[in-house]
């Protein structure tokens, strides 16, 4: 089975940059972890962990089983960056956002091909957010990974700095704590000083003085 796949399904070459992973479990949207193909034998690969430089060998045999993703014969690298707005944002807000964002695109022919689509992909009403994501077509190859995350990066930063000058940032409202102390209900809101803080700090601190 192992001498099939090298010479018949041939699914990398040397040098190629691959993924393996088990076919069942998805794979990440923002990229898979990938090995770097060193050696070839009729038994074995001997693949280098693009990350870190450790290498490691499988038997060919065992390949045959798994999903082998090949970063050099893959097409154009897809990209997904995500962001948060509160739900009370004027939706014309939004599009003065994806404008901002169709332009960052266009002023980088080098580097991005298209936008492919801006669209909202989650709603949480008890978060007070709507999620959006943008996804774009970068002109690297999965196989060149580092442009793509250095480009990825560039329109996050991007991303943050329109939404401060927007006032869209998306900010996590306070969670209730609620503690019992000698049988006595006690509520605040995470981020919110309201005196309860220091309350409640007297109160185990009288719960510790009556144990001693």
């Amino acid at each position: 089975e192992g001498i099939l796949l090298i010479f018949v399904r041939r699914p990398y070459d040397i040098g190629d940059k691959v993924a393996i992973s088990d076919p069942e479990t998805d794979t990440s949207a923002s990229g898979s972890s990938t090995w770097f193909v060193e050696k070839v034998t009729l038994y074995s690969t001997t693949v280098r962990f693009a990350t870190t430089n450790e290498v490691a060998t499988y038997s060919n045999g065992s390949l045959a089983r798994l999903r082998i993703i090949n970063a050099k014969r893959s097409p154009k690298a897809i990209v997904y960056v995500y962001n948060k707005f509160g739900s009370d944002v004027p939706f014309r807000m939004i599009q003065v956002f994806k404008a901002s964002i169709e332009n960052f695109v266009k002023s980088r022919p080098r580097e991005w091909a298209q936008l492919n689509g801006f669209r909202a992909t989650r709603v949480n009403l008890e978060a007070n957010f709507i999620e959006y994501v943008i996804v774009l077509t970068h002109r690297e190859l999965w196989q060149n990974v580092g442009p793509i995350l250095q480009s990825k990066a560039d329109l996050a930063s991007f991303s943050l700095e329109v939404s401060k000058k927007l006032d869209l940032r998306y900010e996590q409202p306070p969670k209730p704590i609620h503690l019992s102390l000698d049988g006595r209900h006690y509520q605040r809101s995470v981020g919110r000083d309201d005196g309860s803080a220091s309350s409640g700090l007297q109160q185990v601190r009288e719960m510790f003085k009556k144990e001693e």
